[in-house]
This record gives structure tokens, C-alpha cells and sequence, in this order.
């Protein structure tokens, strides 16, 4: 009878076994891409309704607003809340023409919950009527110790900064 051919199965363990250990060492760097990507996101996420906010403002020549959302969702009571801080004379207006200032005048920001807003950063900016900041505003994000940090300018320009938290 002839030599049988394949795999004893101490060759297929070691096999498993190696697959195994480089799969132990891919874990921490996939979830390190997992948490660079979700902070990309927010930060790609401000950026855009940052430019769109400027453009926005210039192009209706009023305020528009800016400003975190940490809730996932698009609601009226963050919108309302973010018009009352920054947009003047919002609180006496009436109801039908707040809704409609949280329609065209307020961009709510959805940042993923387990991306955190650094103490120390901003949370909202209003844009004037030329679409130029009121102020220079600086937002901070932090996800496993990796950083990201928008700066804009009270011209309005945008520029991220990557660091560690």
C-alpha cells in the first residue's frame, strides 16, 4: 500500500495555530483603522457644514449657525437650543418663522457618541452675513488617543490639524 498524501493533523494544528497568532497581532490595528475612521468622519462631517454654513450665509446674506449635535439625530430641540445661543432675536420670534430659521439658518453636526468633543473645543460658530466667523472658533475630537483638531479662521477658513489625545 502506498504512502498516503495530506495533512496529519500536528501539521494542521500548527497551521491553525500560526493563523491564530498573525490574526492576534491584525486585531489591534484594524480597531485602531475602526477609530481613525470614525474620527475622520466627524471631522470630514464639521468640515463640510462648515463650507456649506459659510456659502449658505453669503448667499442669503444673513447668520447661519453651526453647531454639535451629540445625539444621532436631526431634532428641532438641538437646533432650537443651538438658534437661541448664537442667532440674534431668535427667542422672539414666532413659531412659524423659528422653524423656519431652524430649516434654513441652523446645520446640526452629527458626531458619532464614541468620538469625544475635547473640554476645551468649541461646540458651535456662526457665520455672518458675508459668510466670515464672528469668531475664530477651534474644534477638538479624541478617539484612542488619536486627535483631531479644525481651526477656522474669522475668515473662515478651515485647516485640520492630526495629533494625539
Amino acid at each position: 500500500m502506498g504512502k498516503g498524501r495530506g495533512f496529519t493533523l500536528i501539521e494542521l494544528m500548527v497551521t491553525i495555530a500560526v493563523l491564530a497568532i498573525v490574526a492576534m497581532m491584525a486585531v489591534p490595528s484594524f480597531g485602531n483603522m475602526v477609530a481613525r475612521q470614525k474620527l475622520n468622519a466627524a471631522t470630514r462631517e464639521l468640515t463640510l457644514a462648515i463650507n456649506q454654513a459659510k456659502s449658505q450665509a453669503a448667499l442669503m446674506k444673513t447668520t447661519v449657525a453651526v453647531c454639535l449635535n451629540r445625539i444621532n439625530t436631526d431634532d428641532d430641540f438641538n437646533k432650537d437650543k443651538c438658534a437661541t445661543a448664537l442667532i440674534p432675536g431668535y427667542a422672539a420670534l414666532a413659531n412659524a418663522d423659528q422653524q423656519e430659521v431652524r430649516n434654513t439658518r441652523v446645520i446640526s453636526v452629527q458626531i458619532d457618541p464614541q468620538v469625544a468633543i475635547e473640554s476645551t473645543s468649541a461646540e458651535m460658530i456662526l457665520f455672518n452675513d458675508v459668510g466670515s466667523a464672528t469668531t475664530a472658533e477651534t474644534f477638538s475630537f479624541c478617539k484612542s488617543a488619536q486627535n483631531r483638531t479644525i481651526e477656522v479662521t474669522r475668515l473662515g477658513n478651515v485647516r485640520q490639524v492630526a495629533g494625539a489625545c
